[in-house]
């Protein structure tokens, strides 16, 4: 999915390096970075 900067992003829930769900909403009304490493930290 492809948003324009300064768009919201639909809300979500991904489950952070400990095992723990996070969701978007969680951090309403402050600003998010999120970042993305497709296959980080694997062999390929």
């Amino acid at each position: 999915m492809k948003l324009k900067t300064g768009k919201k992003a639909p809300d979500f829930t991904l489950t952070d390096h400990l095992g723990r769900e996070v969701s978007l909403h969680d951090y309403r009304g402050q600003n998010v970075i999120l970042f993305f490493f497709p296959l980080a930290w694997t062999p390929i």
